[in-house]
């Protein structure tokens, strides 16, 4: 079985929720272009417990996404440290 891959989101009003999904991408292709959709969208859709879930980004502080993905978009910082 795959590992699992978690997503917390942090809303602007401080609350968080945490995700745990499977794997999404069948290879480093499929990952990259879901990416650069992901990054171009304006909302957030997650299917979790039979729900599906629509989250506008404007409602969102900051997606975090564990573990990160080997392979990132060329606009993406790499190796950084998130200081409290």
């Amino acid at each position: 079985m795959a590992a699992s891959r978690f997503l917390v989101i942090h809303y602007l009003d401080g609350t968080s929720e945490t995700f745990t999904f499977p794997k999404q991408a069948k290879d480093h292709y499929d990952l990259m272009g879901k990416l650069n959709d992901a990054m171009k969208a304006d909302r957030l859709v997650i299917e979790a417990d039979g729900h599906l879930n629509i989250i506008p980004l404007s409602a969102i502080k900051r997606l975090q996404f564990s573990p990160a993905p080997e392979t990132l978009p060329g606009e993406v910082i790499k190796q950084a440290t998130l200081d409290p």
